[in-house]
């Protein structure tokens, strides 16, 4: 037991140590809470005692990963055959050179207090421990910006004038947005791409975030993946304008490049010859933003259209305010609110400004602190040097919140690129690994709520953004928000360029973004106490053995990794490793002696061969990713304090079964479970408990498609002991081969229904299922999707009743579906209607009374004789899109009625001849009508084509 136990063997070493590194952590906040960090010596003397204070950490660090590793060590022994005789590592070495740091570290603590005298610092280091703080409780005002951009509706109509009236017959006109930070030239442009003309007007809408990093290559592949929605890994320059180029052939589009800083002309035209080549239609346009009229000019934008973006008016500075600070309620007294519009006058019409400064009054609902920001002296310099009096008040900001977790969570993002995507989960597991969300002595909470309560201040705070888009939530934070990150990181971060130059003595956390071959000055040094790296994984082969005290290594363009260094599994105080999309054929064994990773991602690992094995050694591993069947490790049932899994892969005998979910019980978020056809009963699949995870809100469970029907007979009773927790509100079954669904997803059973969380229904590729359950209970649910069911024969009838809440519809590739019931007609909440490859629907149910139904689409359906009935009460439709529907043979007077429709195309329905322009709505811009076999008209109103192959 000595071996295991080892820090008991000296215990008053170790509390000693431990002791001086809890006075030093009160020594540095409180410096910092008095604002000494001014004062050149005290700075330079707080750098050596906050270079301690990392030291003593990693020591402490270090003790706690021996006693893990030999408590591993000396399990995997006992495990093992004939191990009445086994021998560990002897302590003595490891104690030796532990009693040597120790001590080091305490008379290095003794020097550095006695140069405190003269800075009256020293009493705090020798033993007088601060009072406890407590934390503010942030209450918040109103997470994610309000839907409506205020104060730029003019902007907006005028902009969208230039992009669509303009006289100029270049082949890629240029318009440029131009105006200081903080404005909200992006925001302008993201409003400007919602108006429905440009969506009408332009073919093809790309945005790429070009930053200040200017490379042609680089755009052209942001390009590639805002029209594909995929990543390109195309390198060559030819090849990869060839692919746009076949992806925009006569297209008008429109391309927005945000926030530009190049004024190198050559690299302009560099670009501007790529996009020629691609495509030289006049009606395409270029849209960039950007803070310099040099640069506006430099990408070649004429003078009428130059737009010079100016300030907000007060009111609608207060308008802005008064959002972020109490949302949709009312001010609560007129004396705050004339406050509040005091302050408003004092932004300086900068959006930005307001936001962040209306975000804290939101959470400091007091006239005194509303009052304290109304006299606060930085405004004067908001009058003098506008760039200089925003940073300043941003600083204020950050000086007031309500935290020194928060505060160390904010600064640590500047190790992100601006303009960089932020993942929630992943900023939350970076800041558990660099030990920032500590619980508090006594409470219940776990980093990951911690964490979570973090990202939420800062969104309530306005110092992270949250938009939505089609693919969710995405964070970002604002370019002038990343520097007052990064100024407040002590210059401990730094994103490294080869054109960089900086003295980088106390960098703590590195990201090398194009370095190409060239370290940063006195890199080696450096190295051996850096705490983060983001690196090119070629650059990382070269040089990993330097890294001694990384907690987080994360490699980026890991395609071009063949072998993780075999210095990665010495790395003893890592806690979160991303190799996603490393090109090797094994996870190394050596990653699994990493004792302390909490975070493993490797994403996209295809090339991978083997299951990993000794998974279970990570005794501290929480989040594992991995996206390949054959990442799957053996043994992960082991790992009790897993959180997140994503994929779990049921094996054949032998190994993986279904049963080590079990164990799993801390399981949150996403979890999808593959290769179903491997449990044979009800027995099994039970064991899996997923009725106990409280935290899974995404489950998806698939069986190999395309089994015989002997084979998928067992999947009834296995799906039946797969009942989910209650809470599920995403559900996707694939493959299933059962007639039925099971008896917990049928609302007839009983009056009570647990599934009433479900928002996402999917049921793919279940070949046998001949009726889907009753969902009337599902009174949550906004999407069903019915994907190549081919024995389904009726969708809401009298039995299965459609859940009311239903936004989304689709029912794709049931060849046998003959029905849909009455209960569509009752869906008044419905947006979006598809029924495609459903060739035995006769006839198409009616949508009468769907008043809210915007898209309607109908393809490869020949019951389709006439257009459903009931089509002109949907007063919402927007798009109606009919394609191979061979039996459609007229287009009704209802379509007049549509005055909303803006996508109208009909194709490949052979036994239309003409649609007669009197059937057309009045919006809808008829260029030509005749009886040709093919018509394409068009206005600058809306779209509307129709084709015939007869």
């Amino acid at each position: 037991m000595e071996q295991i136990n080892l820090a008991v063997t000296w215990k008053l070493e170790l509390k000693k140590l431990c002791s001086k590194l809890t006075m030093i952590r009160a020594v540095l906040q409180d410096a910092e809470d008095r604002g000494l960090l001014s004062s050149p010596p005290v700075k330079i003397w707080l750098g050596k005692l906050r270079d301690v204070a990392r030291e003593a950490e990693d020591v402490v660090d270090e003790v706690a990963y021996e006693r893990l590793r030999r408590e591993v060590e000396f399990e995997n022994q006992l495990k093992k055959v004939c191990c009445f005789f086994f021998t560990l590592s002897n302590p003595l070495v490891f104690r030796l050179k532990m009693n040597n740091k120790i001590n080091n570290l305490i008379t290095s603590i003794v020097e550095i207090n006695d140069e405190a005298t003269q800075f009256g610092l020293q009493s705090r280091l020798a033993g007088h421990m601060l009072e406890s703080r407590s934390n503010p409780t942030t209450t918040y005002s109103c997470l994610g910006y309000c839907s409506e951009v205020i104060g730029r509706k003019d902007d907006v109509s005028k902009i969208v004038d230039l992009l669509i009236n303009s006289s100029n017959k270049q082949p890629l006109s240029v318009i440029s947005i131009w105006g200081m930070g903080g404005l909200g030239k992006t925001t302008l442009v993201k409003s400007v791409l919602k108006d429905e003309k440009i969506s009408k007007h332009f073919g093809k809408i790309m945005f790429v975030c070009v930053s200040e990093d200017f490379d042609v290559k680089r755009i052209l592949k942001e390009i590639f993946e805002s029209l594909t929605q995929m990543s390109c890994s195309i390198e060559n320059l030819s090849t990869l304008v060839e692919t746009i180029r076949g992806k925009l052939e006569n297209e008008n589009y429109l391309l927005i490049l945000d926030d530009v800083w190049n004024e190198d002309s050559l690299k302009w035209e560099a670009l501007r010859g790529c996009l020629l080549e691609i495509n030289k239609n006049r009606g395409s346009r270029m849209v960039v933003t950007t803070r310099s009229e040099k640069v506006a000019l430099t990408m070649g934008t004429v003078d009428e259209h130059m737009y010079h973006l100016k300030g907000l008016k007060h009111e609608e500075c207060w308008s802005i305010m008064e959002q972020r600070a109490f949302g949709d309620s009312l001010v609560p007294n007129p004396e705050l609110e004339g406050i509040g519009r005091q302050i408003a006058k004092k932004c300086g019409g900068v959006p930005l400004v307001a936001n962040v400064i209306g975000a804290a009054m939101g959470n400091k609902k007091d006239r005194c602190e509303w009052l304290s920001i109304k006299n606060l002296d930085a405004w004067d310099s908001l009058k003098d040097d506008r760039e200089v009096g925003i940073q300043r008040i941003l600083q204020l900001s950050f000086d007031r919140l309500p935290s020194s977790t928060l505060k160390q969570c904010f600064a640590f993002c500047s190790i992100l690129p601006k303009d960089y995507p932020i993942q929630k989960e992943v900023l939350i597991q970076l800041w558990m690994a660099e030990g920032y969300l500590q619980p508090p002595e006594g409470s219940s909470m776990v980093t990951e709520d911690i964490g979570n309560k973090c990202f939420n201040d800062l969104l309530s705070y306005s110092l992270i953004e949250e938009e939505r888009d089609s693919h969710g939530n995405i964070y970002k934070m604002h370019d002038l928000i990343h520097d007052l990150a990064m100024h407040n990181s002590k210059s401990e971060t730094l994103i490294f360029k080869a054109s960089s130059e900086r003295n980088i003595a106390h960098v703590q956390h590195l990201n090398l973004v194009d370095s190409g071959e060239r370290m940063p000055t006195n890199f080696e040094e450096v190295a051996k106490k850096l705490h983060s790296l983001f690196c090119e994984a070629d650059n990382f082969s070269k040089m990993s053995e330097s890294f001694k005290r990384l907690h987080i290594l994360k490699l980026w363009g890991a395609d071009k990794l063949h072998q993780l260094p075999v210095s990665v599994g010495k790395m003893k105080h890592l806690r979160f490793l991303d190799i996603s999309g490393a090109n090797i054929k094994e996870v190394p064994q050596f990653i699994m002696k990493l004792y302390n990773l909490q975070t493993f991602r490797f994403m996209n690992c295809h090339s991978i061969e083997e299951q990993p094995k000794g998974v279970e050694n990570l005794v501290n591993l929480k989040h594992i990713y991995f996206n390949n069947e054959k990442c799957m490790p053996v043994g992960i049932g082991r790992l009790t304090n897993l959180q997140t899994l994503g994929l779990f892969v049921v094996g054949q005998q032998g190994g993986n079964q279904i049963e080590e979910l079990g164990s799993l019980s801390r399981l949150k978020g996403e979890l999808w479970i593959s290769h179903l056809e491997h449990v044979e009963n009800y027995s099994e699949s039970s064991k899996a408990k997923l009725c106990e995870k409280i935290g899974v809100d995404k489950l998806k469970l698939e069986w190999k498609w395309g089994r015989n029907i002997m084979e998928s007979k067992i999947d009834e009773t296995v799906l039946e002991g797969l009942q989910p927790y209650s809470s599920l509100r995403s559900f996707i079954v694939k493959g299933y081969g059962g007639e039925k669904c099971p008896s917990w997803m049928n609302c007839s059973l009983g009056e009570s229904f647990f599934l009433n969380n479900l928002v996402e229904l999917n049921l793919e590729f279940c070949d046998q299922l001949k009726c889907i359950p009753n969902m009337s209970g599902f009174s949550a649910l906004q999407q069903f999707n019915i994907i190549r069911c081919k024995e389904l024969t009726s969708v809401g009838d009298e039995a299965f009743v459609l859940p009311i809440s239903l936004r989304q519809l689709l029912v794709s590739y049931c060849p046998r579906l003959e029905t849909i019931g009455d209960s569509l007609c009752t869906l008044t909440c419905l947006e979006d209607l598809e029924l495609n490859g459903c060739e035995n629907l006769r006839p198409i149910p009616s949508v009468n009374g769907l008043s809210s139904l915007k898209k309607l689409s109908i393809v490869d359906c020949d019951g389709l004789v006439y257009l459903p009935i009931g089509l002109s009460s949907c007063t919402a439709l927007k798009v109606l899109w009919i394609s191979n529907c061979r039996n459609l043979i007229s287009i009704s007077e209802d379509l007049k009625k549509l005055h909303s429709l803006v996508v109208l195309r009909i194709h490949d329905c052979k036994n239309l001849r003409s649609i007669p322009e009197e059937n057309l709505p009045s919006n809808i811009g008829v260029d030509w009508v005749g009886k040709t076999n093919i018509y394409n008209t068009s206005s600058s109103t809306a779209q509307c084509s129709m084709r015939s192959d007869n």
